[in-house]
């Protein structure tokens, strides 16, 4: 049990480690291009979607790679944790030699990334041998990647004279910390035989549509929240991260006891429909206590079902595919908020409670997917305790 405690200890370690790049992109990358060196907002989203695209793609090959080799686990993630922290900082650095230079640089930190981060996710399913452990091993992840958030924030308030310091420091850090994964890997090699079971995509449909759905009507609201109506806005914009920043890291503490793989998707089922309660309490008025309870939504969602990956995914390839999922619904959300807003900055009262009810909806069917169908699947084929 002791040689767990420090297997899981030195999870959390590399998590956070390996949060502290990706949280810094996603929190800096676009503030800084636009803010500090003035690249046009479309440019700059442009590069970022495209960003967001090739590590998506990257996942999933590198997911079916590993499942064919997956001895060679450790060896790919400490070179591919090396070639991303050290390219992080040329993703914003670059900025002054132009928009394809941005692009190379966007590109070699993207995918070297998905090096590192599927088969440390993938420890999952050897850490995370039962539906208990699991469940434990995603609390220390929902709290390794807010610890990871409030490092990388450090960056925001730096001007261009003084940006590289803190984004070289993140980089230091990420790969000081995050290489606790590399051992890891090779004390706990990657099972070279779920690849070869029978559901040829990695993971149930099912699940993977409710998740994306969920992450995508969840993830445009918490990003609509930067968007208030004036007369229903509790506060600014930071204020507002941080109050949906704190209610997801307080999802963490919820006292959520997952005894099997029914059991586990039945509670996602009720987060989803909780989640779309929430949302349609949204288009009635948006005090500070619903946005925490939005980051609660968004953290618990996310802790249930990473909780159920270790017995969902088939292998690697099972992570790589939802990490693609996930990141290509990242992208949807911005979407839908997009089309939500249309040209003007902020929603009026009538379109945000449509865009509330709309959310409310989606998430019902996330939670119907979640449900009923996956309750089915489990009782025909996957393991229930």
């Amino acid at each position: 049990m002791r040689n767990w405690r420090r297997a899981w200890i030195a999870y959390f370690i590399a998590h956070t480690g390996k949060s502290l790049l990706w949280t810094a992109s996603d929190l800096l990358t676009l503030y800084l291009l636009v803010s500090v060196y003035a690249v046009d907002p479309i440019v700059a989203g442009a590069l970022f979607l495209a960003g967001l695209a090739a590590n998506a793609t990257a996942d999933l090959a590198v997911g079916i790679w590993l499942g064919r080799h997956p001895h060679h686990a450790a060896r790919l993630a400490g070179v591919a944790l090396a070639l991303s922290a050290t390219s992080f900082p040329a993703t914003v650095l670059m900025a002054p030699h132009g928009p394809w230079v941005l692009l190379a640089a966007t590109l070699i930190f993207r995918i070297t990334y998905a090096g590192c981060d599927v088969p440390h996710n993938a420890l999952l399913t050897r850490l995370g041998s039962d539906p208990a452990r699991a469940t434990w091993l995603a609390r220390g992840r929902t709290i390794g990647t807010a610890l990871a958030s409030l490092l990388a924030a450090w960056g925001a308030n730096s001007g261009a004279n003084a940006i590289a310091p803190p984004l070289y420091s993140i980089a230091f850090a990420a790969l000081v910390v995050g290489s606790a994964m590399v051992p890891l890997l090779a004390a706990f090699p990657l099972d070279p035989e779920r690849h070869r079971r029978a559901r040829s995509v990695g993971l149930p449909l099912p699940f993977l549509a409710a998740s994306v759905i969920g992450i995508v009507a969840l993830g445009a609201l918490a990003k609509a929240a930067l968007h208030l109506p004036t007369l229903t806005a509790p506060a600014s914009g930071a204020t507002i991260l941080a109050l949906v920043i704190a209610g997801r890291t307080l999802s963490a503490l919820i006292p959520i006891r997952i005894g099997s793989i029914r059991s586990g998707l039945l509670i996602l089922a009720g987060a989803y429909g909780a989640a779309a309660t929430l949302a349609a309490g949204f288009a009635f008025g948006s005090p500070s206590a619903m946005l925490v309870l939005l980051g609660f939504a968004l953290g618990t969602t996310n802790l249930i079902g990473w909780a159920l990956l270790p017995a969902l995914a088939d292998g690697p390839r099972g992570y790589g595919l939802y990490t693609m999922a996930s990141k290509l619904a990242l992208g949807t959300a911005g979407l839908a908020l997009a089309g939500g807003l249309g040209r003007v900055p902020a929603f009026t009262s009538d379109g945000f409670a449509t865009f509330t009810w709309m959310v409310a909806v989606s998430c019902l069917v996330a939670a119907l997917l979640a449900g009923l169908r996956l309750t089915s699947l489990a009782a025909r084929g996957f393991p229930s305790s």
